[in-house]
C-alpha cells in the first residue's frame, strides 16, 4: 500500500488548496516545497504587489483629502525602506501561516526539490515518497524578453525590480497587462516616470474594449505614458541606463530609461522527471488530470493565465477528484482584475467574444457619473457593463471599471456560476449608496428600463 493518498509537488495556491481538500476528504497527504511556502503569489507577486497598490491608493486619497475639507500639513513623501520592510513582514507572516494551515490539516510538509521517479513515486533528495496520486503545482519561471539587448543587466523581472533598495527614476514596462499597469501606477506615485509599451491596440488585451479604452484614457497622463501598437525592437546600454528602440504604429522612436521591467514567464517543467511517467508537458483535462494515470496538475505549470485564484479553484477540483470525485471547473466563472485606480474587474465573455461565438448579444451599462458613491469617492469616470444573450437573457459576462471593482466582481462570478439572467440581476436589491448597486442598473439598462440614468 502506498504511503500517501496524494503527494503534492509545489506549495503554491493550487497545491495548498488540493492538499487541504484531499485531507478534508480523508486522504493522507504530503506536500513538497523547495522554496517559500505559499508560492510566487504570496511571496513575490500578488500579495506584495497588492500591498504596494494599497499604499498608492492611500497616497491618492491623502492628496485628495483637501477636496473634502481635510487640510494636509504636507504633500506626503515616499519612504521606500519603511514600505519594503512592511511588505516583507507581511509576506513572511502569510508564508508562516501557510505552513500552519497545512499542519492544522494533518498534512506532512517536506522541504526540498521534488521530482517524479516513476508512477506513484516522488524523489526528494535521497528520500522517495510513494503515493496513489501525484499533483504537480511547481508554477512557472521567468523568461527574458526575446529582443536584442534583452539580457542586459538593467533589464529586470518584477521580482528583481521590487527587490531593489532604491527605485530608479525612469522605467519602461514591457506589456500593458494588469500587473504592468499596477506597477507602473505605483511607480509614478513614488515620483518616478513610467512608460508602458503594449503591442495590442489597447491595454488589458483580451478584455472588453470599452473597459480597456476607458482605463487607458484615465491613467495615461502625466508621468505615466502608454504606447499602444508599439513594441521594443532593441535595447542598448547608454550611460548608467538603457536606450530603447521602439516601433510605434510603424514609426521608429527612441526612448531613454533607467531600467526595463518584464513579466514574461513559462511553465517550470525542468527537473520534474516527467519522462518517468511518459509525459512531455502537463496539459490537463477539465478534471485536472494529465495524460499519465494518477498524475494531476494545477496552476501556472499547466500553462493557464497566472491568476492564483484560478490555481486555487483548480486545486480544489483536483483534491476532490484524487479522492474519487468527478468535479470539473467552470472556466467562464473565473474573475480577472487589475488593481489600478480605478480598479478594473471582469468575468465571463466580453461583448466581442460573445459575438464571435455567434450569440445574439445584448448589453447594458451604468456609468459611474450617476453613482452617488462614486461621486463621493471622487472616482466617477468608470462604468459597469453587462453582456447577455438576448433571447433568454442569460448573463454571459460582467465588466467593471470602478472603485472596489475587484470586490464587487464576486457577485458577478456567482451570477455566471448560477446561470443568472438579466432579470435576476435587475431585480436584486443592492444596498444604497454603494458602488455595487450599479450592477443592477446595468442589467436594467440592457432590458431597457434603467432607473438611475437620464433618457
Amino acid at each position: 500500500m502506498a504511503e500517501y493518498d496524494l503527494i503534492v509537488v509545489g506549495a503554491g495556491p493550487g497545491g495548498v488548496a488540493a492538499a487541504i481538500r484531499a485531507s478534508q476528504l480523508g486522504g493522507k497527504v504530503a506536500v513538497v516545497e523547495p522554496d517559500k511556502w505559499g508560492g510566487l503569489c504570496l511571496n513575490r507577486a500578488c500579495i506584495p504587489t497588492k500591498y504596494l497598490s494599497t499604499a498608492q491608493e492611500r497616497m491618492a486619497e491623502f492628496k485628495a483629502a483637501p477636496n473634502q475639507g481635510f487640510k494636509a500639513d504636507s504633500q506626503g513623501s515616499f519612504d521606500q525602506a519603511s514600505l519594503w520592510t512592511q511588505k516583507s513582514e507581511l509576506t513572511e507572516y502569510f508564508s508562516m501561516g501557510t505552513q500552519g494551515l497545512l499542519a492544522s490539516n494533518g498534512i506532512t510538509m517536506v522541504a526540498g526539490e521534488g521530482r517524479l521517479a516513476g508512477p506513484g513515486r516522488v524523489a526528494v533528495g535521497n528520500e522517495v515518497l510513494e503515493g496513489d496520486s501525484i499533483l504537480i503545482s511547481s508554477g512557472n519561471k521567468w523568461v527574458r524578453p526575446d529582443i536584442e539587448g534583452g539580457d542586459l543587466d538593467k533589464v529586470l523581472n518584477t521580482t528583481e525590480f521590487l527587490a531593489q533598495d532604491k527605485l530608479p527614476q525612469k522605467v519602461l514596462f514591457l506589456g500593458g497587462g494588469p500587473w504592468q499597469l499596477e506597477l507602473a501606477q505605483f511607480f509614478v506615485a513614488t515620483g518616478g516616470e513610467a512608460f508602458v509599451v503594449e503591442e495590442a491596440r489597447n491595454v488589458l488585451p483580451g478584455e472588453d474594449s470599452d473597459i480597456s479604452q476607458r482605463l487607458r484614457s484615465i491613467i495615461n497622463q502625466g508621468p505615466l505614458q502608454i504606447l499602444n501598437q508599439a513594441k521594443v525592437v532593441s535595447l542598448a546600454a547608454k550611460g548608467a541606463g538603457l536606450e530603447a528602440k521602439l516601433e510605434v504604429k510603424g514609426e521608429t522612436q527612441i526612448l531613454d530609461c533607467d531600467q526595463v521591467v518584464y513579466l514574461s514567464r513559462e511553465p517550470a517543467l525542468e527537473g520534474l522527471g516527467l519522462d518517468t511517467v511518459g509525459l512531455s508537458d502537463l496539459t490537463v483535462d477539465e478534471c485536472q488530470k494529465t495524460k499519465a494515470s494518477g498524475v494531476f496538475a494545477v496552476g501556472d505549470v499547466t500553462g493557464v493565465d497566472g491568476w492564483s485564484h484560478l490555481s486555487s479553484a483548480q486545486g480544489i477540483v483536483a483534491g476532490e477528484n484524487v479522492m474519487g470525485g468527478s468535479m470539473k471547473l467552470n472556466p467562464n466563472a473565473i474573475p480577472r482584475m487589475c488593481f489600478t485606480r480605478p480598479q478594473a474587474a471582469s468575468v465571463g465573455l466580453t461583448e466581442e467574444q460573445a459575438e464571435d461565438l455567434d450569440y445574439d448579444v445584448i448589453t447594458g451599462e451604468a456609468p459611474m457619473g450617476v453613482s452617488p458613491m462614486a461621486m463621493i469617492q471622487g472616482q466617477s469616470n468608470g462604468v459597469f457593463k453587462v453582456v447577455a444573450e438576448e433571447k433568454y437573457g442569460e448573463v454571459l459576462g460582467v465588466h467593471i471599471l470602478a472603485p472596489m471593482a475587484t470586490e464587487i466582481i464576486g457577485a458577478a462570478v456567482l451570477a455566471i456560476q448560477m446561470e443568472a439572467t438579466l432579470e435576476d440581476l435587475a431585480r436584486a436589491c443592492f444596498a444604497h449608496p454603494t458602488i455595487a448597486e450599479s450592477l443592477a442598473d446595468a442589467a436594467r439598462d440592457a432590458l431597457g428600463w434603467a432607473i438611475y440614468q437620464p433618457k
